[in-house]
């Protein structure tokens, strides 16, 4: 019915927005633009999903050129930072944001 669908809608959404949110939370600085064209990529693979899903052979291209060219971007980017996509991607997690050393002394 209606308000199933719209139920199941309404949660696919919120779960989605709570990973999206997770994933880029904790990213910042120089590794943004690298979380920038992965996003891209994603958009891409989703468009050649949802062409596969329509049967519809110019989305697919498109999507899967989309999503290949933001996967080569961001690998080409992280070679570029000397660091993996994981390490960019989960570089945040784990971290302390404040230091453990003690205060500079001011003389």
């Amino acid at each position: 019915s209606l308000a199933e669908t719209l139920e199941m809608l309404r949660a696919i959404t919120a779960g989605s927005g709570i990973i999206g949110y997770t994933l880029t939370a904790a990213i910042g600085g120089a590794d943004m633009p690298v979380v920038i064209t992965v996003l891209n990529s994603y958009s891409g693979w989703a468009l050649c999903a949802e062409g596969f899903m329509l049967n519809n052979s110019l989305m697919t291209i498109v999507g899967s050129l989309i999503g290949s060219s933001g996967a080569i971007l961001s690998y080409i980017m992280c070679k570029a930072m000397n660091r993996s996509l994981p390490n960019v991607i989960l570089g945040g997690y784990g971290t302390s944001s404040t230091g453990g050393g003690q205060a500079m002394a001011i003389e």
